[in-house]
């Protein structure tokens, strides 16, 4: 009970007065929301779209030079709006670069784990980053991309057919249609057992 309360706290704390972070991230477990609207409220992006989420171990090194769209899922990664190879080259040579650049992630955008996102990188809208990518300058919208540097897999069009095709064959298909959001508590633990069962049969 005491436990909850301080959660509690750490929570309202962080969320809503940029407070205690560290502490609530490290006892508290933030979850997707919690974390994403705290974000939203304190990391000082450029701007942040509606119905996007952050994931904890996403690293922003110049949020105030990063643009994120609506509906934008960042499940890890690093990005960054500086080039600190500069700095050395500065040190080393009496110069006195700055190399720096804007982030800019378009509408209905996911961004893979452990993905680097590069300064001056735009990714239009409508495009998946795969698992660790390294983006660097224009990425086209409307498709799925991974590798270094990252290369055009399909079409959007195409990804949603596939994975259209693939969830005609799920037995727990209609628990999908039927949930609310891409997660409800109450139904994963049938979702699990299903989800094991079918791809690990006997």
């Amino acid at each position: 009970m005491l436990r909850e309360l301080l959660i509690k706290f750490l929570r309202k704390s962080a969320v809503e007065h940029g407070k205690y972070v560290k502490i609530w991230r490290k006892f508290g477990n933030p979850s997707l929301d919690d974390w994403t609207e705290y974000m939203r409220r304190h990391a000082g992006f450029e701007s942040m779209g509606d119905n996007c989420s952050i994931n904890p171990a996403a690293v922003f090194t110049d949020p105030h030079l990063t643009r994120i769209g609506n509906n934008v899922w960042i499940t890890g990664g690093f990005v960054s709006g500086h080039d600190g190879s500069a700095i050395m080259l500065n040190q080393a040579h009496g110069t006195k670069f700055d190399a720096v650049g804007p982030v800019v992630i378009g509408d209905n955008v996911f961004i893979g784990v452990g993905t680097y996102i590069l300064p001056g990188s735009n990714i239009g809208p409508n495009t998946i980053i795969g698992a660790g990518s390294v983006v660097s300058g224009r990425i086209e919208g409307g498709m799925v991309y991974a590798g270094n540097p990252p290369r055009k897999i399909r079409t959007m069009e195409e990804h949603m057919a596939i994975l259209e095709s693939r969830n005609i064959s799920y037995p727990w298909r209609a628990m999908i249609e039927a949930r609310k959001g891409g997660y409800d508590p109450e139904m994963e633990p049938e979702l699990s057992r299903q989800r094991a069962a079918y791809f690990f049969k006997a």
